[in-house]
């Protein structure tokens, strides 16, 4: 028998904090708000999208599996999403945590 994982929705509702967050294409955090707990975050999420059409950006992918989606308005790219952890600590990916050495000196 093979055991699926149960995969968790990032737009369901919860009373754990949640954030609105923008970044760059580069990863810098351009914005980022604390969603009231117990928050409506589907609405949320789609109530953001429809923001950023009406401030003139087009709307690229989109995922409601991850909480994010793109949008782009001239060279200018954002993503933005509905993030479970704090923004403002650093977020290490991938084999980024072997570009530099925590406790080295650089």
């Amino acid at each position: 028998m093979i055991r699926r994982r149960n995969p968790s929705n990032p737009l369901e509702s919860t009373d754990e904090l949640r954030w609105y967050t923008v970044r760059s294409m580069h990863g810098a955090l351009l914005e980022a708000r604390a969603l009231p707990r117990g928050s409506d975050l589907k609405r949320a999420f789609v109530g953001a999208m429809l923001e950023w059409l009406d401030a003139g950006w087009q709307l690229g992918e989109f995922s409601s599996v991850s909480g994010t989606f793109f949008c782009t308005r001239g060279t200018e790219r954002r993503i933005v999403g509905i993030s479970p952890g704090d923004p403002q600590l650093e977020h290490r990916y991938g084999a980024a945590h072997l570009l530099s050495c925590p406790s080295c000196e650089e």
